[in-house]
């Protein structure tokens, strides 16, 4: 049986060799969440609608966060408005993201995650 570490050596291995940095295929957070026992795949080998999703909700919180004490508090922004710049800012970069990882697994031909054993 192979094992989740397994897997992730042999995709960085790949991912390496194909010349992608390595802060594309191993960003900080993602090596933090895996440090608390998480298993998640490297970004190249997921499936789009899970980084659309993933960064969608994390760039949305961020951005809120960044607008929150950058502008939020300065302008007549109401609660409505500001939701919706919020989470349209997070979608599209969600999709941004999303998009890179699937044209660059395609474009550097990486295995699928399953083919690893």
């Amino acid at each position: 049986m192979v094992t989740f570490e397994s897997k992730l050596n042999q995709a960085h291995q790949e991912l390496m060799q194909s010349g992608i940095w390595k802060t594309n295929y191993k960003p900080v957070p993602l090596t933090l969440i895996r440090r608390l026992g998480f298993e998640i795949k490297p970004p190249h080998y997921r499936q789009f609608l899970v980084n659309f999703f993933s960064y969608s909700v994390i760039l949305s919180c961020l951005w809120g966060i960044i607008m929150w004490f950058l502008v939020g508090s300065e302008t007549s922004l109401d609660l409505y408005t500001a939701s919706l710049i919020i989470i349209c800012a997070g979608l599209l970069c969600g999709f941004t993201m999303a998009i890179y990882y699937k044209l660059s697994a395609r474009y550097h031909h990486l295995s699928n995650w399953k083919d690893f054993n």
